[in-house]
């Protein structure tokens, strides 16, 4: 198996941990086609073209997450004070309570996968190699 194929099948085996856990937080409705957006965002909110270029996805595909997430009140679109013409996409209330609950499950998460990783002889910080190895290839 490819390396490309073993970092999919680990990433998708995440993703469903966290959508299993997210159901029985109470968000009975998280598909995990919305985590680009979460992944993405500001706290102060960031535009639509900005968190589709973040996402490797294009704006129309952005623009109806964001519409589906904003008809749940978990999203909104304000003005950006930096142009007046333009417009952030920013968390609601209940978008911030999304995400904190989120973070707590992505860190237990996290340390199961390193846990799992040790165990088969990874040695050394998952997060800080990977981060490293993106930085070196995106310097490149």
């Amino acid at each position: 198996m490819t390396l490309i194929a073993l970092q999919r099948r680990t990433a998708r085996l995440m993703i469903d941990e966290m959508t299993e856990r997210m159901h029985e937080s109470g968000y009975s409705w998280a598909p995990p086609r919305h985590y680009p957006v979460f992944e993405n965002i500001n706290y102060a909110g960031t535009r639509l073209t900005v968190l589709a270029g973040r996402a490797g996805i294009t704006h129309q595909a952005m623009a109806q997450l964001v519409r589906e997430l904003e008809e749940r009140g978990i999203v909104e679109r304000v003005p950006d004070p930096s142009d007046g013409r333009a417009r952030l996409v920013r968390l609601t209330d209940e978008g911030h309570q999304r995400v904190k609950v989120a973070l707590g499950h992505i860190a237990a998460i996290e340390e199961k996968w390193t846990q799992r990783w040790r165990g088969a002889g990874l040695r050394g910080d998952p997060r800080a190699a990977l981060e490293a190895a993106l930085n070196h290839a995106e310097e490149t």
